[in-house]
């Protein structure tokens, strides 16, 4: 590669910082005069996650026109307007928080106290109605909530971002527990990526290899299990085997 072009390279590259800077107060400026003029509501709730999709959206263009960034996300296309899903997915980076959010307007992630909880992008994630995590017990009016607003429920089952090169982690087992109590299906969505960008580890300033690859497929569809011993730990184990193959 040329001195130029690699100088050209980190020039995008610390563009995309600012842009996205940018966008995040945007975003968050957005969230907080929808807070200041509706009540909490659905419609409000709805919203926010229109809202989250769109500047979501606008950030994943900006990397691919500036050619960061290549994504092949067509099967997505196919579950976006469905409701009363779970859908489960990997973690490789955070990035894929992102990705999903501009891909899925109407799914509502749950999320760890330490993002939901904070003033910049928490309000954002408040106002979409993303559920902070908690015990299920305490969890589940809300995760009801959700459902009876004919929503989708995205979760990271490993609960954690996964490591550079490694598969898949071990699944927790709140999503099928989620699943039998509400008969909802579960669909997979496996992301592919070996760019090691936000993953465990990697700073948001540092260069990855570029351009960044991503692809998100669909795995097979589960049906919700039936109430009965080992029927929860059946559809965990058979995810994890979805993710892994």
């Amino acid at each position: 590669m040329k001195f130029a072009d690699i100088i050209l390279i980190h020039i995008k590259f610390f563009l995309s910082l600012i842009v996205f800077g940018l966008l995040f107060i945007i975003m968050d400026a957005g969230s907080f005069l929808i807070n200041l003029f509706l009540p909490d509501t659905p419609f409000r709730r709805c919203l926010g996650r229109k809202w989250l999709a769109i500047m979501s959206g606008a950030g994943v263009r900006y990397l691919i026109k500036s050619k960061l960034f290549t994504c092949d996300f067509d099967e997505i296309e196919k579950i976006k307007k469905e409701k009363n899903l779970i859908i489960i997915s990997n973690h490789p980076s955070r990035m894929d928080g992102m990705i999903l959010a501009s891909l899925l307007p109407n799914a509502i992630a749950v999320t760890k106290s330490s993002i939901w909880k904070r003033y910049a992008m928490g309000m954002t994630l408040r106002t979409a109605g993303y559920l902070e995590i908690k015990p299920l017990n305490k969890l589940f009016p809300e995760i009801q909530r959700s459902f009876d607003e004919s929503a989708q429920l995205l979760l990271f089952p490993e609960g954690t971002r996964s490591k550079p090169g490694e598969k898949t982690g071990t699944f927790q087992g709140g999503f099928a527990i989620i699943a039998q109590r509400t008969g909802k299906p579960v669909q997979p969505v496996i992301i592919e990526s070996a760019s090691p960008y936000l993953s465990q580890g990697w700073p948001f300033y540092k260069l990855p290899p570029v351009p960044m690859v991503f692809k998100a497929r669909l795995g097979p569809r589960l049906e919700a299990p039936e109430r009965g011993p080992g029927n929860v730990t059946s559809l965990v184990r058979t995810a994890e085997k979805i993710f892994t193959s």
